[in-house]
């Protein structure tokens, strides 16, 4: 007979490595499913609950925008004209009428045929 040595540098005969063994599927399984392991994830859950909750916190607490005060102003009729920015006043000359806007199509329907 054939001896073979395993992982622990025992002599194994070559009977021992051919039995075969019947097992269950429940028992073959590594581990239980269930109770714990349904814990085990709840728990992982509320710690990283409780991490981003303490981000937060922390985050908000060294924020300084809520310190710094921001003035917006919105500019008149008379600095929209000629002030060199980059709008356009469409308004009419006092006494004229307003130029219509044109069209990018024909508001006609057309045909297919041409007759």
């Amino acid at each position: 007979m054939t001896k073979y040595v395993d992982e622990r540098g025992n002599r194994v005969s070559t009977d021992d490595t051919n039995k075969t063994v019947d097992v269950s599927g429940v028992e073959a399984r590594q581990g239980f499913l269930g109770r714990p392991v349904l814990m085990v994830l709840i728990g992982g859950l509320v710690l990283v609950l409780l991490a981003w909750g303490g981000a937060e916190i922390f985050g908000e607490s060294t924020d300084n925008d809520a310190a710094t005060q921001v003035e917006q102003t919105t500019p008149s009729s008379n600095e929209t004209t000629g002030s060199g920015q980059d709008t356009i006043d469409n308004t009419p000359a006092a006494g004229e009428n307003a130029e219509p806007t044109p069209t990018d199509t024909d508001p006609t329907p057309q045909t297919g045929t041409g007759g």
